[in-house]
């Protein structure tokens, strides 16, 4: 508690590993505010906050202050900041958990902060973690109620559980007829169940582990510069890996690599 930066993770149960990647833990205590830049992921986090709210904006759209939250799949920039006392703890889903636990049409998440007050009986979900004596506590009570909804939850359909993984395994990249034609659908019918079952189109999708990849290369410093770490990625050439990262998270890529610092986030200036 007296640290200035504490980050504490943990695995879900082995039986939600396809469902959940992963517990965090959170406290961070700064005199100053702090500003934070998320950027789209193929995650969708669930977070309650046990400080003072995190302000969100979310690039072009909504600027909220909940207390506890879930987004769906988001592609483009959220800002998120705080008073610089923060501590929260954050659950990361995979499509298909989200799809499961959250027992939605996930276009009604998509693009969006969703208040935990809107999602019935999850608002009940910050009270009880609040009680929890430690983060292992937490953890374990995170593991049983979402035991418990995807018990009586939704499962992806066979098509789109396929699709997610031949889009991941390829990083993002494949022709979508490629794709449709895997999955044994139209590309109009591959769309629109991707959509109603995990909020975006097979293309976001890709659009994102693209994304993903390349600040991974990025990371490692690969030979080559931003030119080879565009063709390895995917993209047509570096001008159209920088419109992507333009869309995606609102900086070039230099600026992205420069701000990255690692597990405390995309640092903005407060």
């Amino acid at each position: 508690m007296q640290a200035d930066w504490e980050l504490v993770r943990a695995p879900p149960r082995p039986d939600l590993a396809g469902a959940v990647l992963g517990y965090t833990g959170y406290r961070e205590h700064r005199a100053e505010p702090i500003l934070r830049r998320e950027v789209p992921v193929l995650v969708l986090p669930l977070i309650v906050n046990f400080a003072a709210p995190f302000m969100l904006s979310v690039a072009g759209g909504q600027s909220t202050a909940p207390q506890g939250f879930a987004a769906g799949l988001i592609d483009r920039p959220v800002l998120v900041s705080s008073t610089g006392l923060a501590a929260c703890v954050q659950v990361d889903f995979t499509p298909a958990g989200a799809y499961g636990f959250f027992q939605l049409d996930q276009r009604d998440m998509a693009g969006r902060i969703v208040d935990l007050d809107d999602l019935g009986e999850l608002r009940l979900l910050g009270p009880r973690l609040r009680e929890c004596r430690s983060w292992a506590d937490c953890f374990a009570l995170l593991d049983r109620v979402i035991s418990q909804r995807l018990a009586r939850g939704r499962s992806l359909s066979p098509e789109v559980a396929g699709g997610l993984a031949w889009l991941t395994a390829r990083r993002g990249r494949g022709r979508m007829r490629d794709l449709a034609a895997a999955a044994g659908w139209s590309e109009r019918h591959l769309t629109r169940r991707f959509v109603s079952e995990t909020g975006v189109g097979p293309k976001t999708i890709a659009r994102i582990l693209r994304f993903e990849h390349a600040r991974e290369l990025a990371g490692q410093q690969e030979p080559g510069g931003w030119a080879a770490i565009a063709q390895a990625a995917g993209y047509a050439d570096q001008a159209h890996m920088t419109r992507e990262f333009a869309a995606l998270c609102g900086l070039p890529p230099t600026a992205l690599a420069r701000n990255d610092a690692g597990e405390h986030g995309i640092l903005e200036s407060a």
